[in-house]
């Protein structure tokens, strides 16, 4: 993510005498007035600029939310792609031509063709997949590469108002969003190249799946890029930076980073179906520890290549998780009065204990579609609540 090593602009609290607060729907924001020093974004000598009227920031914000929201959406079906086993029914990455499905029957058994020289056909499917089953995986990638382009696109007509608004001179309290917008949309097209680059490594014949390795990281840029966004959005709708130095060395961020750990650790999991093994819980065999948890594997290699130990390091980030994110969420909720910080406190309490039920729950049934999607999403909503509550966090 982009850091910044100060804080720009005034924080989210009680408007200072001679503030007026506007708001639209459901976001709130403060307006200084023109004689206020500290501006959100304003460079020096541009303290008497107005700030942006509530319809300007209204886009502003539906766009960097709204993006948000878009992104979120795609790694659930992103998730329902890997489940179903779709990704590697489209053989080809083509921006333009790409974006239009195959329209003939001609078309269909050329597509269908490429898909039986994988591995994943060869070893999984010979002679059992028909072109109606073909079809069906072959519509959930189309919808996850079509949906990534929409996001794209949708991204940069944003930005594309945005520069044209701030070359004319508009806006000039955003001006700090510029060059994060532009950050945000290389984000965006990186992405769309390691999803093939993911892809691409499950083309081996001698391979039924994609790296675990790149699908680990595709999902972990999704993350970075959704939290991106929703720090924008906070700190355009706020003023409150979440990714400032200030923001860094507390409390919220340890469990972010230690919700990221174990999103990770989920991943390989995911990478490896190492979610169809030892379907039991808390025990894995006749113990808490798999009598299989070594393998011929490398130290180095065997947490990441080892379904079994993959499993097992996924039980144990989740356990420690709940806990501490569980424990701390109470302290706050406590210590903190009414407003934004308990608020968000409690929403983690609520997430991290939902999404470590709905794990095992999950993990006993052998990872049914809808649970294993369900999954991914509750971990974005835990990693998204705990951001916000950083984002409030004052120390």
């Amino acid at each position: 993510m982009c850091n910044q090593t100060r804080r720009i602009g005034p924080k989210a609290t009680t408007p200072a005498q001679g503030q007026t607060t506007g708001t639209h729907g459901n976001m709130s924001f403060a307006t200084p007035p023109s004689s206020s020093p500290a501006s959100v974004g304003a460079a020096p000598g541009n303290a008497t600029q107005p700030a942006p009227s509530t319809a300007s920031l209204a886009a502003v914000l539906i766009w960097l939310w709204g993006s948000a929201a878009l992104v979120f959406a795609m790694a659930l079906i992103g998730a329902i792609t890997r489940l179903t086993e779709s990704g590697l029914s489209i053989m080809e990455w083509n921006l333009l031509a790409g974006t239009f499905p195959p329209l003939s029957e001609a078309e269909w058994l050329r597509v269908f063709d490429e898909y039986k020289l994988t591995g994943e056909y060869q070893k999984q499917h010979l002679g059992a997949l028909s072109m109606e089953g073909f079809k069906q995986i072959f519509w959930w990638e189309y919808i996850h590469r079509l949906w990534g382009r929409l996001i794209g696109m949708a991204f940069l007509a944003g930005l594309a108002v945005f520069a044209v608004a701030r070359f004319r001179g508009r806006w000039p309290q955003l001006a700090w969003l510029m060059p994060h917008a532009v950050f945000g949309f290389v984000l965006i097209c990186f992405q769309g190249f390691l999803g093939w680059y993911m892809v691409s490594s499950g083309f081996d014949t001698d391979l039924i799946d994609v790296s675990a390795y790149r699908l680990a990281a595709h999902l972990s840029l999704a993350v970075i890029i959704l939290l991106y966004f929703v720090g924008l959005g906070v700190r355009a709708q706020s003023g409150t930076l979440p990714f400032s130095a200030g923001h860094w060395l507390n409390l919220p961020t340890a469990l972010l980073v230690l919700v990221l750990a174990t999103l990770v650790s989920g991943a390989f999991v995911a990478g490896l179906n190492a979610g169809l093994v030892y379907n039991e819980f808390p025990t894995m065999g006749e113990g808490l520890v798999p009598p299989d948890y070594r393998s011929s594997l490398s130290l180095l290699r065997n947490p990441f290549e080892n379904p079994v130990a993959a499993q097992f390091h996924h039980r144990i980030f989740a356990s420690v998780t709940v806990l501490l994110v569980a424990i701390f969420a109470v302290i706050v909720a406590r210590r903190a009065g009414p407003g934004p910080v308990r608020f968000w406190a409690l929403a983690a309490l609520l997430a991290v204990v939902g999404q470590y039920l709905l794990g095992v729950v999950t993990l006993l049934y052998a990872v049914p579609i809808p649970l294993g999607a369900a999954h991914q999403g509750g971990a974005l909503i835990l990693l998204m609540s705990i951001t916000l509550w950083r984002a409030h966090n004052n120390g």
